[in-house]
């Protein structure tokens, strides 16, 4: 009888004096009961191998085939955050399901994919997923591990978090992994095997860590944190691994960012090399680009409209803030000329032209209803696919595509693009040099996102750097998400029935 005024006394209660902590729980609530499958979705890339010159000081010698760099195959490793996960593997090329299987919690699993497969990952939990450029079943024995460039997925299925479970990589005996601290924090590491480590950090730095490849590690945090694995390529190598950065406070579109850089006094970057961090904005943005160690601020530039402005920062580990969304990656446009190599046996530094092999597989989550500006290298060649899990109108630079479930809509139109969704996307970008015009693509691995949560985010109380911009805290559909969780409940109440 006295439903309705109820309702809106409810209603008007909630709306009045909703908190982050609310938001917090509805997020737990959607992420861990109210979604039945979690989806990642990829593409392996068709060509896996490299051609190198013949003498590597001279870009006119001709080109040789690099026989270790050739591949048939990648490899997806799938990691779960809790027990009874079951895990269907979809090759949506074929259109059959080529793996299932249940995996418990700092579990592994290994699933071979051929070369140009179309792949569909559905769980019951949130997992990790990597697609690595490793062409076989790794033996017991196994020693290495190739490393992902990009940022991991938190248990909630967010880039920012406070517990993570993923997998090492690489050779376990460099830094190649690094927690970047949002907010003061103690963080513990154990290792698959109960070994502990901890460590305590202040907002707004970092630390650089190793984990040993094949160990499986859960990482949890008191503070909410960010993980990144990979490096910034200076001046001692050919090679050019690229990847993007996730905003602080959530998607890839927003106002502050955190990423490791480069800072090396023999090895520096390259300035004659066409790479460096990518910041693009749909609206005119003011940047300031802050050291994490310093705490100072080390460059200021003006984006316009539309377009973007690449920097090469002198740091071990940055934070890049906007009074106006922007997005941000670490990008090589393509050229392979670059003007100083490494000699072998500490010989010192060679200045000259020599052959640069920018490369990458990148993947960004566009969120429905938000223009998100994508840079897609403008000399090299590129493959780019967007991917939803339900009919999606995706909007380029005006023009209007569909995006079919569970299938890949493929864009390679280089340069700078305005995007836009009714739904959530996740967007899968390959690209490899254009010289010679039949060179291929020898990466290394990447992060595959979830896309049931690309439009989720967190708030998290981010503490300014110098005299930067005030920053927002971005929650999306706070209020909206709640009274519309607490109104399914009322209508399930008046209906008899109970949540599923």
């Amino acid at each position: 009888m006295h439903f309705g005024k109820h309702l809106r006394i409810i209603l008007l209660c909630l709306i009045a004096t909703i908190s982050v902590s609310y938001y917090q729980l509805f997020v737990h609530i959607n992420l861990t009961s109210g979604n039945p499958d979690f989806t990642y979705y990829g593409v392996v890339p068709s060509k896996i191998y490299s051609y190198n010159l013949t003498d590597t000081m001279d870009l006119n010698s001709g080109w040789r085939l690099d026989t270790g760099s050739v591949g048939n195959a990648s490899l997806l490793v799938i990691v779960a955050a809790k027990d009874g996960t079951h895990v269907k593997v979809r090759d949506l090329t074929l259109g059959k399901i080529v793996d299932e299987f249940d995996i418990n919690s700092m579990e592994k699993h290994y699933v071979l994919l051929a070369n140009g497969t179309i792949f569909k990952v559905v769980s019951n939990n949130q997992v990790s997923v990597m697609l690595l450029n490793y062409h076989s079943i790794p033996a017991a024995t196994a020693l290495e591990f190739t490393l992902p460039f990009g940022f991991y997925m938190s248990t909630d299925g967010l880039y920012v978090g406070k517990e993570f479970v993923i997998i090492g990589s690489g050779q376990g005996i460099n830094v190649d992994y690094i927690l970047l601290a949002l907010e003061k924090t103690k963080v513990t590491i154990t290792r698959d095997d109960n070994t502990q480590f901890t460590y305590s950090l202040d907002a707004n730095s970092y630390k650089y860590i190793i984990l040993s490849p094949f160990k499986v590690y859960k990482i949890e945090s008191t503070g909410n944190i960010m993980i990144q694995s990979g490096y910034v390529q200076g001046k001692g190598g050919d090679y050019v691994p690229c990847f993007t950065v996730p905003s602080a406070q959530g998607g890839f579109v927003g106002t502050c960012f955190f990423t490791l850089s480069l800072k090396s006094q023999e090895w520096g970057w390259d300035g004659n090399r066409d790479y460096g961090f990518r910041i693009t904005a749909s609206e005119d943005a003011q940047v300031k680009v802050y050291d994490l160690e310093t705490k100072k601020e080390i460059t200021e530039l003006i984006i316009k409209a539309g377009s973007g402005d690449k920097v090469q920062t002198e740091a071990e580990a940055i934070s890049v803030q906007s009074d106006k969304p922007i997005t941000l990656s670490l990008i090589h446009n393509g050229s392979i000329e670059q003007t100083s190599r490494h000699v072998a046996g500490g010989a010192g530094e060679l200045t000259g032209k020599y052959a640069s092999y920018g490369h990458g597989v990148l993947f960004i989550g566009i969120q429905p209803n938000e223009d998100t500006m994508i840079h897609l290298p403008a000399d090299a060649q590129v493959e780019a696919y967007f991917f939803a899990n339900e009919e999606t109108q995706l909007t380029i630079d005006g023009d209007i595509y569909t995006v079919h479930a569970s299938s890949a809509l493929f864009y390679n139109a280089p340069g700078t693009h305005k995007v836009q969704s009714d739904k959530n996307v996740v967007l899968q970008i390959n690209f490899w040099p254009l010289e010679p015009d039949y060179q291929g693509l020898e990466y290394t691995g990447a992060i595959v996102p979830c896309v049931e949560t690309v439009n989720t985010n967190l708030e998290v109380k981010l503490t300014p750097l110098g005299e930067g911009f005030p920053i927002m805290y971005i929650i999306v559909g706070v209020a909206v998400a709640a009274v519309a969780a607490i109104m399914g409940l009322l209508v399930i109440r008046r209906r008899g029935g109970k949540p599923s």
